[in-house]
């Protein structure tokens, strides 16, 4: 009997210490833009709220989905594409140093910095915030909606080999933070943000030390040999 419990805990030491020391697996995955939206919505003089998006948005994601809190997204975002349904409001926040100096600063940037796992499917994703070449930390809370072979793949072979993944994600902020503080309090000073993402993944990479395709073995156990006599 007591053979058999020291061929057991070593078997779950061994291996508990392998699967700590196994490298996570992180794919490369780019942001689609063509199903890529960041929108964002302000109060107006309490009577409605009005909204806007910026349309030329690029990232990368390196995801590793056995371990969704070792991931790493970086975003950017180019002011210059950013839209209201209003031009000469779009003109105004381009061009004014009150809101986006896109002439200095024509993009804006998101970089996370860790990853927090609240369930299954959610996350709160810590990150820098870049505008007007202010950093300042964010929490975006992420939605994993779906990851795997593109829903499409069956009934059109342009996509049979694309693998995808999907995210939506929500913040809030104030814009004062980064010195955008013209019409406050009359146009507010919180924005809410929402972000609906697809992605292609570009790149599949195995752990340090392994070729593609090498699936790491566990170690292979050994116990001490009983005592004489012993049970």
């Amino acid at each position: 009997m007591r053979l058999l419990v020291s061929v057991a805990m070593t078997f779950a030491l061994s291996l508990a210490a392998w699967a700590m020391s196994s490298p996570a697996r992180a794919d490369q995955f780019a942001l689609d833009p063509e199903h890529t939206e960041v929108r964002f919505t302000w109060d107006h003089l309490g009577m409605s709220r009005q909204g806007g998006r910026f349309v030329d948005v690029t990232g990368q994601l390196d995801f590793d989905e056995t371990r969704p809190d070792a991931s790493k997204v970086s975003v950017i975002i180019k002011v210059a594409s950013i839209w209201t349904g209003v031009g000469a409001l779009d003109s105004q926040l381009i061009k004014s140093r009150e809101f986006f100096d896109a002439a200095k600063f024509p993009t804006i940037t998101f970089s996370s910095t860790s990853v927090r796992q609240t369930s299954a499917k959610t996350a709160d994703v810590i990150g820098d915030l870049t505008i007007n070449g202010m950093a300042r930390p964010v929490v975006l809370n992420v939605t994993w909606n779906y990851a795997g072979a593109h829903p499409m793949a069956k009934i059109n072979p342009a996509f049979s080999d694309q693998y995808v993944a999907g995210f939506s994600a929500q913040t809030q902020i104030r814009r004062s933070d980064w010195g955008l503080t013209r019409t406050v309090p009359f146009v507010s000073d919180e924005i809410q943000i929402s972000i609906e993402t697809e992605l292609r993944r570009t790149a599949v990479t195995p752990p340090a030390g392994e070729q593609p395709g090498f699936e790491p073995e566990p170690p292979i156990i050994s116990a001490p040999l009983p005592a004489p006599g012993a049970d």
